[in-house]
């Protein structure tokens, strides 16, 4: 299994790239993000180049590099142009380096709420079984945005569901109501979770083994939008009484 802070604290191969250029991002196109119903077999999607950009900057800032301070200002100003312009794997790692840290759990909770729902509904619908292990096995979705702050953020996080369980019941409503606005968004791509799988490597290893890529049966997807918001209360325990 991966390890969470592997991907975004242990890259020995981008940290010789300390001398240099920082990466810059390319900001997204206004309007409908282009949707992988085929998958490119030749190239990373987009969602996972910009990811890339962004730890190699994320290494910067650890650094105190100054260009690469200005370089996640450029990232953060194309995440905030428009609401679920990014995948909710690429939010949900900015949310934990920057805005969880400077926010707490009282602010951000509700965002990472909303961009889980978001994720595990497009999970559902478009991702094999090997691809949703290797997203929540691999990638750590779940765990994703609290275990990249650290330990730190980690016992914040866990004060908070402790001490507050009232107010983290209230945004999680927040967040399930900000993604009920947005559920059929085509902002960012949504069928992300299909470059993920056993299937996929099988296509980038043989082109013809490539398979059309999956996706549930729509007459299920009003099912699917409701266990997301089940598998996210449960995940943070909010499924439990509260103690009187």
């Amino acid at each position: 299994m991966k390890k969470i802070l592997g991907m975004l604290f242990i890259m020995g191969a981008w940290a010789a790239q300390a001398q240099t250029p920082m990466p810059q991002i390319i900001p997204t196109p206004p309007g409908a993000a282009p949707q992988s119903i085929a998958l490119s077999t030749t190239a990373p999607p987009q969602f996972q180049v910009r990811r890339r950009i962004f730890n190699v900057v994320a290494q910067g800032v650890m650094r105190n590099d100054p260009s690469a301070e200005a370089a996640l200002d450029k990232i953060l100003t194309d995440y905030e142009s428009v609401a679920f312009r990014y995948t909710p794997l690429e939010s949900l790692e900015i949310i934990g380096f920057y805005y969880l840290p400077r926010e707490g759990m009282e602010k951000a909770f509700q965002v990472i709420v909303a961009e889980q729902v978001m994720g595990w509904y497009d999970v559902l619908r478009f991702a094999s079984e090997s691809g949703r292990a290797e997203i929540v096995n691999n990638e750590g979705f779940f765990k994703l945005p609290i275990a990249i702050g650290g330990p730190r953020i980690s016992a914040q996080a866990a004060k908070y569901f402790s001490e507050r369980p009232a107010q983290a019941r209230e945004m999680l409503a927040r967040g399930f109501a900000m993604a009920d606005s947005w559920r059929e968004t085509q902002n960012y791509d949504r069928h992300w979770p299909a470059y993920y799988g056993l299937e996929r490597l099988a296509c980038l290893q043989d082109h013809s083994k490539c398979k059309p890529a999956s996706e549930l049966d729509r007459a299920k997807w009003d099912a699917a939008w409701s266990q997301a918001k089940e598998r996210i209360t449960a995940y943070y325990l909010l499924d439990k009484a509260v103690a009187k």
